[in-house]
């Protein structure tokens, strides 16, 4: 348990799904917490998963084709953010990334397409006691492609529990995070 703080409920699963407005599109909403400003209560969270969709795979027609899927979780609204919405940021708890590159070659005596395929984990180490936390009422979920032919979207799961904080505790992680957007 992180000092200053004294758990106030058991593990809570946050469930959340989001899809792009438009394809190719950054798409953030909030998902609210519930959590009680006057009782100084915070969220610890000590786990995130993300099941990003697949970015589209296409051939590129003797061209290079880069197709890519990004999501992430965040304490603040990173929309407009100079810091985006990558593990940069300090804002950003947990990320996820698909990509897909083509590079088809239609040259004389040479046809030959190259596919790669990257993902990330953002499968949290199981040596960490938390992973963040979050002090406002609410955190955001991110998502956006990148060159697809169709809107992509995010499921996951925050886990953590509901904990009080003292006054200074409290006041602190507030401004922290606040300050970090």
């Amino acid at each position: 348990m992180p000092k200053g703080l004294t758990a106030t409920s058991e593990q809570i699963v946050v469930s959340f799904a989001l899809t792009e407005t438009a394809i190719n599109t950054f798409t953030s909403e909030r998902v609210d917490l519930q959590l009680n400003a006057l009782d100084s209560e915070v969220f610890v969270v000590t786990g995130v998963k993300l099941d990003l969709e697949p970015c589209d795979a296409r051939l590129g027609g003797g061209a290079r084709i880069r197709t890519a899927s990004f999501a992430s979780i965040s304490k603040q609204d990173v929309t407009g953010s100079s810091l985006g919405s990558g593990l940069g940021n300090p804002s950003v708890i947990a990320t996820a990334a698909t990509t897909f590159e083509c590079v088809d070659t239609l040259a004389p005596n040479l046809n030959a397409t190259q596919l790669f395929h990257n993902e990330n984990s953002i499968d949290t180490p199981s040596q960490l006691e938390y992973v963040d936390i979050i002090a406002t009422p609410d955190f955001f979920v991110n998502v956006q492609g990148s060159d697809n032919i169709d809107a992509k979207s995010v499921q996951g799961k925050l886990y953590g529990y509901r904990a009080k904080a003292s006054s200074a505790v409290y006041a602190s992680l507030v401004q922290s995070e606040l300050l970090s957007s």
